[in-house]
This record gives C-alpha cells, sequence and structure tokens, in this order.
C-alpha cells in the first residue's frame, strides 16, 4: 500500500533483499514525482505538501504493489529520519525486501506526530488511551456513564446540555461526529502553553558551516538558531494536581475500564487540525470543541496502524515567516506547542466519522498512540475471494455470485452471514457487524455498493478488471439502464486541495473495443490501480464502487412507484471484453415512497357547545359527555410499515373510562394505546408485509374515531375538576435501510390536544 508523505524529503534506497525487481513511485508532490529504481543508493529529493510514495516489485512482466510497514523516525542529529520497509510475493515475510530511508532537517517550526492506530469495541464507556483526561467519544459510552451517579453530576454541572433531555432510546443513533466530553480533573485542558524562545546564530557561528551545507539549509533550521529558555504561559494559574472532590470521581472512574475489544487501524486516512483553546477553556471551562481550528492535513496509516504525520507549526511572535528580515542576534522568536485534533474524514460524500479530544502541548516530535471506536470508523478491508457484490452499505450479501445474471429466484436468493436477501428484494439483517437489524426492509435513498473488483487471492496479472459497467430494470420490464451517475473517489495527495471532494471515476464512455464502443458509460476500477498499479486513490472506502442513487430510477409516469428492481454489474479488461465470471446480479426491493400518515385536530361536533378557539371548550355539565371526533392513517400500500402506535393521555392523571368505536370501551389510567401496531409474522423467508390501518381497519381512507364517555359515570371533566387536557400521539416508522441506518425510517410524528373547562351551571 501507498505511504503518505508530507513537506519535503530526501528519500533514499537502504537495502534491497529480493529476487523480484524492486522501484518505488512518488506522487502528488511538487517536485520529485516519477519512477525510482531499487537500487540501493538511489536518492530522490521530493519536495510537497502532502505527496505518497508506493513501493513495487516485478513478478513477470507485471509491476505489483509491494505490502509497507513504517518505522517510527527520531532525530539523529540535524536531521529526522524514518524508514519504509516493505515486503513482495516472496515466500518470506519479513519486510527487508526493499527498504528505504526518509531524512528531513530539523528545523524550530517543523513538527512530527506518529504512532500506532488501534479501533476498540465493546463495553467501553471512556477511550482506553486517554488517562487523565479521561474521554467519553461515543453517544452509547455517554449513556452508560450517566447511569453512574458521580459521573452524572460531574457531566451535569460541567456538560448541563448534553443531559439528554428526551427518554433514553434503548438503540440510539449515532451522532456524526459526537462531540467528546472531556473530564478534565486534573486540569490539563489548562495548563499552560510550553513557548521556545530562539534567536538566529551570530555569522560566526554559521562560517563553521560548509558551502554545500549552507545552500542546503533552510533559514529555519534548528542549527541556525540557539534555544534561549523554555517558558510557560497562561492566562490561568492552575496546578495539575487533583482536588480533593475528584479523587472519589477519579477512583470510580478506573473502575469501569473494562477490557475492551481492539483491532489495527490499517489504512486509515486521519486528518489533523490545530486548535486554539477558547478563552472560556483557558479560564478552567471544560473542553467545548468551539475554539479556533486550523487545517495542518492528513496521512495514512500502514497495514499495522502506524502512522507518521508532519506539519508546520507558524503561530509566532512575531512571526518566523519574517525570519529572514531579522539581523542575526536582533530578535527573538518565539514558537508556542499546538494542540492537535485529530478526526476521521469521509469523501464523497464528505462527512466527518469521527474527532478526538485535543492533544495538549504537542512538541516538535511526539508520538500518540490513537484509540478510535470503531462504530465510527467505517473500515474498509481488502478482497480476497469475495464477491463482486460482495455488501450493500454494511449490510453483506452472502450467497453465490450471480455470474450468470440470472434473475431467477434461485440465482437472486442471497443468504449468508446471517443476513437474508431475498428474491423479492427484501432484506432481513442479523448480522451484528451492520451495526443494526431489522426483518423483511426495502432499500431506500443512496446505497453503497461493494464488492470484489481485485482479488488478492489471485496474482496480479489475473486480476484483469479495468473497466465495469452498472446496469438496473425493474422487474417484469425489458431493456437495461445503464447507470451513469457521477462517482468520484480522492486521491490522497489532494486531499488538502480547497474543496477537493475526489477524482473521477466515472463515467467515462472508452471506446476500447467490444462492449465498450465509446456509448456505453463505464467506470474505473480503482480496486486495480491501488493495487496494481501503485496509484494513490485513497485506500479507505476503496472496496465501495459505486453510489447507487435509487431516487433516479423509481418514477413511472411521473410518480414514484416501488418494486423490484434487478441490478447488474459487469468488468472489462482492457479491450473491452467482459472478463470471465466477472458478472454479479442481485434483486433489491427500491421503495422511496413514504408512509400515508396523518392525525387531525379532535374536536367536537354539537354546536351548542362553545369552542373559545386554541383547542379549548367550554362545557356546562349537560354537555360533559359530548363526543369527540378525530381520524387518523398511518399506511403503506406496499405493506413496508414497521409498526404505528396512537395514544391519548389525560391530564389530571385520574382514571377515566371512555366508548370508542374502534375499541368498544377503554379505560385510561394516565394513558391509553389503541389498537394497531405491527404484524409480528414479518419475518424472513415469507416477509408478508403490513400495512398499517389498512391492515387493521380495512380502509384505505383515514378511520374515522369517535370517542364518548358511557352513559353513567363522569364525563370528560370528572368531578372536583374544572379543567382537562387529553393529548392524541400518532408516531410510526416505515422497515427501510440504505445498509447504513437502523433499518427503520426516521419517525413520523403527529400529535394533537383538546382542552375542556367546565362552565359553571
Amino acid at each position: 500500500m501507498i505511504i503518505s508523505m508530507q513537506g519535503n524529503w530526501t528519500v533514499t534506497v537502504k537495502s534491497k533483499s529480493a529476487s523480484y525487481q524492486q522501484r518505488f513511485i512518488v506522487q502528488g508532490a511538487i517536485s520529485g514525482n516519477g519512477t525510482y529504481t531499487g537500487t540501493p543508493g538511489t536518492t530522490a529529493d521530493v519536495t510537497g505538501l502532502q505527496w505518497s510514495i508506493a513501493i513495487q516489485f516485478k513478478k513477470g512482466s507485471v509491476w505489483q504493489t509491494s505490502e509497507t510497514q513504517l518505522k517510527f523516525p527520531r532525530q539523529i542529529g540535524g536531521n529526522y529520519e524514518f524508514e519504509i520497509w516493505s515486503n513482495d510475493a516472496g515466500s518470506d515475510s519479513d519486510f527487508n525486501d526493499l527498504i528505504l530511508t526518509c531524512t528531513t532537517p530539523v528545523t524550530i517550526n517543523d513538527f512530527i506526530i506518529y504512532g500506532n492506530v488501534t479501533l476498540y469495541s465493546g463495553t467501553c464507556i471512556f477511550n482506553p488511551c486517554w488517562r487523565l483526561p479521561y474521554v467519553i467519544e461515543t453517544y452509547p459510552g455517554l449513556i452508560k456513564a450517566l447511569k453512574n451517579p458521580l459521573i452524572y453530576e460531574w457531566i451535569k454541572k460541567y456538560y448541563p446540555e448534553r443531559i439528554p433531555p428526551f427518554p433514553i432510546d434503548p438503540n440510539p443513533p449515532e451522532f456524526e461526529p459526537f462531540k467528546p466530553i472531556v473530564l478534565d480533573l486534573a486540569g490539563e485542558a489548562m495548563q499552560p502553553k510550553t513557548s521556545l524562545q530562539y534567536v538566529r546564530k551570530a555569522n560566526e557561528d554559521q562560517k563553521k558551516e560548509s558551502r554545500d551545507e549552507k545552500e542546503r539549509s533552510s533559514n529555519l533550521d534548528v542549527s541556525n538558531f540557539n534555544l534561549l529558555r523554555t517558558s510557560e504561559s497562561s492566562s490561568l494559574s492552575k496546578t495539575t494536581a487533583l482536588a480533593s472532590e475528584n479523587i472519589k470521581l477519579v477512583k470510580g472512574i478506573s473502575g469501569l475500564f473494562t477490557p475492551c475489544i481492539t483491532e489495527a487501524g490499517t489504512n486509515l486516512s486521519l486528518t489533523f487540525e490545530e486548535y486554539d483553546r477558547t478563552d472560556t477553556e483557558l479560564m478552567g471551562g471544560p473542553y467545548t470543541g468551539t475554539g479556533h481550528r486550523r487545517m495542518l492535513g492528513d496521512a495514512m496509516t500502514d497495514q499495522f496502524g502506524n502512522y507518521i504525520f508532519r506539519f508546520s507549526f507558524d503561530m509566532t511572535f512575531p512571526g518566523l515567516e519574517d525570519s529572514t528580515d531579522i539581523a542575526p542576534g536582533e530578535d527573538v522568536n518565539i514558537v508556542m506547542y499546538p494542540d492537535i485534533i485529530v478526526k476521521i474524514v469521509d469523501y464523497a460524500p464528505f462527512e466527518v466519522r469521527y474527532e478526538s479530544a485535543p492533544y495538549y502541548n504537542v512538541p516538535n516530535l511526539k508520538r500518540i498512540n490513537l484509540c478510535l471506536p470503531e462504530s465510527q470508523i467505517r473500515v474498509t478491508s481488502a478482497c480476497f475471494n469475495g464477491n463482486l457484490i460482495g455488501s450493500l452499505g454494511n449490510v453483506f450479501i452472502g450467497g453465490n455470485q450471480n455470474t450468470a445474471a440470472s434473475t431467477s429466484s434461485t440465482a437472486t436468493e442471497r443468504h449468508g452471514y446471517s443476513n437474508y436477501l431475498e428474491p423479492t428484494g427484501k432484506i432481513s439483517v442479523n448480522n451484528s457487524l451492520a451495526g443494526f437489524s431489522v426483518e423483511c426492509a426495502a432499500w431506500r435513498g443512496i446505497i453503497d455498493m461493494k464488492g470484489c473488483m481485485y482479488d488478492t487471492s489471485k496474482d496480479a496479472s489475473d486480476n484483469k478488471i479495468k473497466w465495469f459497467t452498472v446496469r438496473i430494470r425493474r422487474s417484469n420490464t425489458f431493456g437495461w439502464t445503464y447507470v451513469s451517475q457521477n462517482y468520484k473517489h480522492p486521491k490522497f495527495s489532494k486531499r488538502h486541495l480547497p474543496g477537493y471532494i475526489g477524482d473521477n471515476v466515472g463515467p467515462f464512455y472508452p471506446n476500447a473495443g467490444g462492449t465498450l464502443n465509446g456509448t456505453v458509460p463505464a467506470y474505473i476500477n480503482i480496486q486495480k490501480e491501488i493495487f496494481a498499479d501503485g496509484i494513490d486513490w485513497e485506500y479507505s472506502n476503496s472496496d465501495r464502487y459505486m453510489r447507487l442513487n435509487t431516487e433516479l430510477y423509481d418514477i413511472v409516469s411521473g410518480e414514484r412507484t416501488p418494486g423490484k428492481f434487478f441490478v447488474r454489474v459487469d468488468g472489462y479488461d482492457s479491450a473491452g471484453a467482459l472478463v470471465p465470471n466477472s458478472t454479479d446480479l442481485i434483486a433489491l426491493y427500491i421503495h422511496n415512497k413514504g408512509l400515508k400518515f396523518q392525525l387531525t385536530e379532535p374536536v367536537i361536533s354539537d354546536p351548542s357547545v362553545l369552542d373559545s378557539g386554541c383547542g379549548l371548550w367550554r362545557l356546562s355539565d349537560s354537555q360533559l359527555k359530548t363526543p369527540i371526533s378525530f381520524s387518523f392513517i398511518a399506511k403503506d400500500d406496499y405493506g413496508f410499515v414497521d409498526h404505528y402506535t396512537l395514544k391519548i393521555t389525560r391530564c389530571p392523571e385520574t382514571d377515566l373510562n371512555l366508548t370508542s368505536n374502534i375499541e368498544s370501551t377503554f379505560t385510561v389510567s394516565g394513558e391509553h394505546i389503541f389498537p394497531g401496531g405491527s404484524n409480528p409474522l414479518n419475518v424472513h423467508h415469507a416477509c408478508p408485509g403490513y400495512t398499517g390501518t389498512l391492515n387493521d381497519y380495512s380502509t384505505s381512507d383515514p378511520v374515522d374515531v369517535v370517542i364518548e364517555p358511557p352513559i353513567t359515570g363522569d364525563g370528560w371533566v370528572k368531578s372536583g375538576e374544572y379543567f382537562t387536557r387529553y393529548v392524541f400521539d400518532l408516531r410510526a416508522r416505515q422497515r427501510v435501510t440504505n445498509g447504513y441506518n437502523t433499518g427503520l425510517s426516521n419517525w413520523y410524528h403527529n400529535w394533537a390536544l383538546i382542552m375542556m373547562e367546565r362552565l359553571t351551571p
């Protein structure tokens, strides 16, 4: 895989211990781009903000990309230095086939952070990498933390806005991103910033350098400056010792660090920002994440989760960018150590998946090991003998690849991994890796199609898919529609460009021959270009090859019409010929139509009852049993209602007997739920469906409801009461998914109320 680089480096081949021919490729730099031989001593001087290195070996006539491993940097004399080790397809796995050494001069405002990234999951409440301050960085972690009385009181004091004012959802949605809650019990966030005071060396000292060294040396090289002093500056005088009231809380939190499941954060793209604390934070307030930020750049982890990131930090007094105008010994430059935030950002579409709490007071060379919540990160894995359509979003699609493109029920029944894609196109998800479970759902919105366009179980010469096409057609119709919507994927070396969201993957109209005759929309197989060609497409989401916008294909006679569709993918070689066994076809039930959903205002139809407006009715004693009427509907003609509820609540919360035309007699005891709900038989493989009120009341129209107190007993306003309020609440959800959501639509919700006042007789 590629290695990400930032800034100017000299890259040298240190050694070669392989029988295969070796080379390395530099891409995305300002200067130094190109292909270099793997001969020891070969050197490339590379400049650029952000660029990449790919190491390759030649097997037969085909160049292939090697596995790579970063070795952590160190300062040797006046240089920073680190090595890139690689492993080719030989019988060993010692990562010494080609070793590159990267060096750059140490400067007073260049910073290098490095370390290892792991993904954690399980029962973790706090990020396992942090110890003072403690960090909560997921919504489930927050909900668990709030169950502890000590933590609850602390969060209530410092983060009152984060206390959920709503009933806790047992299956909460993830907020993207969840802004970290920092329990800064030791005052680390308020510690003084470290400043370094430099003065430029006198000319006499600089004359000791050789002419060649002088020409290569930057004006900001550390060798050109003397460090006068290191000092601390802060707007708050505060020790870092634990306050006595926090000691008990620390002990309680320490007992909550249960073992987490961890794995290497392989081939992740990390985004780094410099963070300026707000005035409130500097004065001891909690971390808010609202301070000014500056984008620093990006780095990628290797297959072991190791990363190296270099950046320049020029927030100085008076400014190192002006240092060339300062005579030797005249003035002092001050460098303040930065605070750093790490983020995971998806491109195409742009989406922040995760951001860390700040790492404070980072010096010029610093190791920072990162723990990221796996629930927030979409992990990309290499394909090993997988299906062309391997998953839709996070939902793995099992069964045998449909290489014959058959539309038969047998071929389109794709069961596996505890997920069930039925021949009807309905999906049942039972695999916990999806992050949700649902039975008999339809597909909606934009669907990420992922699969095996490059099979690592085969040699590069046997991976022939250069182009691919996607086709779609509605069941029981003829003629395929080629998908021609634009799809982009980012290249690492361009991530820093303002407004950049990715390079075009397609559609292109190659005139390669065969089917690809210049009129058929086709897309680049970026997986092949990553693994075989060393092109620096980002590895993150590289297993995704299409974001299928289903709303482009479900219109019939101008109306959005749900139904079963067939989706077909074909792979082609460079000559436009269909690659054997590179076809797959599945059935999808696409449903982008919402529920028919309505709740009307309850009214009293008797004109003799005084309507005071604003939902208030004034009744005499003889009118206290006058009927109330309203109507409601929660219906999906296509059978994808998950459930609906119609609830009535009374205030004051005293029991009252009532009758209705949909449920004879019932008692409101604070609240009452009317008949209706769900179909418990709606599970794979049958999926009979549930249409909501159409099922329950045998009408396509709204259900008309009449409610009244019985002849005997109290009326709407009970004895001893003079005012009451009735609230009607209708909620419903559909079974629809894009492969990422909960398997259910957002809530459909409507409510209405009627208030009654007893008139004096």
